[in-house]
């Protein structure tokens, strides 16, 4: 990634959710109006977007959901740990995540910090500002630029209390992440008081995939690394899963395609089903 310029992965996740906007209200996974305010259907790289995901086969287009289902079941999980209180809620890679500016009551008492590069941060805040949107008085942006800073010090700059626990996020990011780099996250999310907890999606490698999903992954992993933004790391969920349990969290949990499907797409009449390529991973410190 050109340290100058902000992600273009995150305008096309924005893109994903606002797409999925265009159903009925009740058919929604993820009832995101704010996601359609940050695109420009005029450009090059909604159209790209669009035409991509018309020339994928059905069966690969129905499973298209991760950026929804992600968002949805970070906020699920968020909302039960607001309920058990928390209150400090940290968005890593945030991009145009955009549950800040929707955010519901119980939220208010939360204090957000969006984490990102600098770039990325820029083009967001002059997109809200474009929107007309209203950045609430508790979102704070966490400039990180990982080449001259750490993440402990970006946010204690920011405010954040590394004495309360808190809940992260890390939505469409570990794949861009060496191993070393992914295992420093993790870690320093552990290092948080009990009952801290994150959220993340991990992209599974080929093997683990069927061949229509795999060759998906593969064109995805092509195009991000001409734009340089490869794809480095992709653990099996279960290699995951015990590696965060040896690490020391109390409680490591995998969103299988299965359970997602149950919880989130039973009884639909369009097909939608849960991503194979990208699944959530939970752990609690």
């Amino acid at each position: 990634m050109d340290a100058r310029q902000p992600s273009q992965t995150a305008d096309g996740a924005a893109i994903m959710r606002a797409l999925h906007q265009q159903l009925p209200a009740e058919e929604r996974v993820l009832d995101d109006p704010v996601a359609a305010l940050l695109v420009d259907t005029q450009s090059d790289a909604f159209r790209t977007r669009v035409s991509l995901v018309a020339q994928l086969p059905e069966t690969v287009r129905l499973r298209l959901t991760n950026f929804v289902l992600r968002s949805r079941f970070v906020e699920d999980c968020l909302a039960q740990a607001a309920q058990a209180g928390i209150v400090q809620y940290v968005i890593l890679g945030a991009g145009l995540d955009t549950f800040a500016y929707r955010q519901p009551s119980w939220a208010q008492r939360l204090r957000i910090f969006e984490v990102d590069h600098p770039a990325t941060q820029k083009m967001k805040q002059s997109r809200l500002r474009d929107a007309g949107i209203f950045i609430p008085d508790n979102v704070f942006f966490t400039a990180v630029d990982f080449e001259n800073t750490t993440l402990d010090a970006g946010l204690r700059q920011a405010f954040f209390d590394a004495s309360r626990p808190a809940f992260f996020s890390m939505l469409g990011v570990s794949q861009y992440l060496a191993a070393d780099a992914l295992d420093s996250t993790v870690k320093f999310v552990l290092s948080m008081p009990k009952s801290s907890e994150m959220v993340l999606t991990i992209v599974l490698p080929d093997h683990l995939l069927p061949s229509d999903e795999a060759a998906l992954a593969a064109s995805y992993a092509a195009r991000f690394a001409a734009i340089g933004e490869p794809w480095l790391t992709r653990p099996a969920p279960d290699e995951f899963l015990a590696k965060l349990r040896s690490m020391g969290f109390s409680q490591a949990h995998h969103l299988s395609p299965e359970e997602a499907n149950k919880r989130y797409f039973s009884g639909r009449t369009d097909g939608l089903k849960a991503s194979l390529q990208e699944q959530m991973v939970r752990a609690v410190v």
